[in-house]
């Protein structure tokens, strides 16, 4: 009874304390409920690195993007914090972003962000946000030359030297072939090849032979082959500009995740799940040797009904999602790290969700666009609207902030509208074909809003 008495004193004590300085004190830890549910409480709509991240470089950023700024700014720290450096706080918008120097490799790390909301009148909540990540090979995630790729060490390395010193953009003119062009619009290449789909970065082209069970032909910028790559009816270049992802059936009908290397084998990953008693296909969203990781949808009858994320080093399932009401498609972002979510259309257009993975938080909703690009950081989409096509317009949006960094008529009568995203960079190249391809809009856009329009002939078509 007497331990009782001293207990209800010293609560009584604490709370007049409390109320004495302006509020009562509430510290929620992620312990005690789910990731999500903590972040909702601190109106945080994402964090990045995401919880369970792997791979993550040993200098970057940590960010966590706020529903609005808060009164004050959060403190963050590392666990464990041996030889690590944080530094440069600052906003971006609603972001909150710390830079990371000297994280160790391959080495799990705890994250702990704090957040104080006391305005200095009423409730004092302090919100502890918790959530963990693991650090890659030290090895750099930006494009290179000749990237390090993220996958099993059986498979085979193509010794292919690009001969461009930079990323190029390709497009094909009606009577003049294709022409390579750097981020700045300027034409340095010409080639004469056909039905060739160039590399992310524009410095490899492969060309798809008519035959079954043949190999692909795969040329440099000058159109001088450097080997062949296995066929597959399904694969896709991977972000590293040097790797394909595949897509195979075994003997029982189950699908596998390949990945094909030029003059290499092909080499399994995995097997991709599909919902149990459905005619789904696995088609490929993303393929990322960059961050070892690639996005593979479960489409039927031209709608989407599942989402599943594996790891190109050894196969596991990072992230799986079902969609009991098919999505009307799923897009994107290179390394996998965003997908946009469309679903079906209504009066006001489609309606679309942003989701980071692994973790499947959304941030970023909106309506009336119909993504089709996310740029290389996954920052912005790039889509046209939805509607009277008399005034229907191709745009740049910043989906978090719902920014529209540029836009651009495609009217009187849209045709297409096709985007890629600059590697490594902050540009998108957005090329929108008009009145059944009499007339083509070819303009490279930069994150900040500036453009420069692209002279290109009628009826040309870009290889991306």
């Amino acid at each position: 009874m007497r331990n009782w008495a001293k207990q209800l004193a010293g609560a009584v004590l604490v709370l007049v304390f409390a109320l004495a300085v302006g509020g009562f004190v509430l510290v929620l830890r992620a312990q005690q409920g789910s990731l999500a549910a903590t972040m909702a409480v601190a109106h945080i709509r994402a964090v990045s690195p995401p919880d369970g991240a792997t791979n993550v470089p040993l200098s970057g950023e940590i960010r966590a993007d706020y529903v609005s700024r808060p009164a004050n700014d959060p403190a963050i720290k590392l666990e464990p914090p041996a030889g690590l450096t944080l530094d440069n706080p600052h906003w971006d918008g609603t972001t909150f972003v710390i830079d990371d120097h000297g994280l160790r490799a391959n080495s799990l790390y705890h994250v702990e962000l704090d957040q104080d909301d006391w305005t200095g009148k009423g409730e004092h909540k302090q919100i502890k946000v918790r959530w963990s990540f693991r650090t890659g090979t030290g090895q750099p995630v930006a494009p290179t030359p000749s990237p390090t790729p993220a996958a099993p060490t059986s498979s085979a390395s193509p010794s292919v030297q690009p001969t461009a010193s930079g990323p190029l953009i390709w497009y094909r003119e009606p009577s003049t072939g294709l022409h390579g062009l750097d981020w700045t619009g300027t034409q340095i290449k010409s080639l004469s090849l056909d039905s060739v789909t160039p590399s992310p970065d524009g410095l490899l082209l492969w060309r798809r032979p008519n035959t079954a069970d043949a190999a692909n032909t795969v040329y440099d910028a000058d159109g001088k082959s450097v080997g062949s790559v296995l066929t597959d009816p399904t694969m896709m270049w991977a972000d590293d500009g040097r790797t394909f992802c595949g897509v195979t059936t075994t003997p029982t009908g189950a699908y596998d995740l390949d990945l094909l290397r030029i003059n290499g084998p092909r080499v399994r990953i995995g097997a991709i799940g599909v919902t149990p008693g459905t005619k789904q296909v696995p088609m490929l969203a993303a393929c990322s040797v960059l961050t070892g990781r690639a996005v593979v949808i479960g489409q039927s009858s031209g709608y989407t009904w599942s989402v599943t994320m594996i790891s190109l080093a050894d196969g596991t399932v990072v992230y799986q999602h079902s969609y009991p009401n098919p999505l009307a498609r799923i897009v994107a972002s290179h390394d996998g790290q965003y997908i946009a979510e469309q679903f079906a259309g209504n009066t006001n257009g489609p309606a679309t969700l942003i989701r980071q993975l692994p973790s499947g938080t959304t941030v970023g909703q909106f309506s009336g666009i119909v993504v089709q690009r996310f740029s290389w950081d996954g920052s912005l989409v790039v889509g046209n609207t939805f509607g009277d096509p008399s005034v229907q317009e191709a745009q740049v949006m910043r989906y978090r902030t719902h920014e529209i960094v540029w836009h651009q008529c495609m009217c009187p009568h849209p045709h297409g509208l096709f985007a890629l995203p600059q590697p490594g960079g902050s540009k998108v190249a957005v090329l929108a074909i008009t009145d059944d391809g009499l007339h083509v809009l070819f303009t490279i856009v930069d994150a900040n809003g500036t453009s420069k329009s692209v002279p290109v002939a009628a009826q040309s078509l870009p290889l991306f």
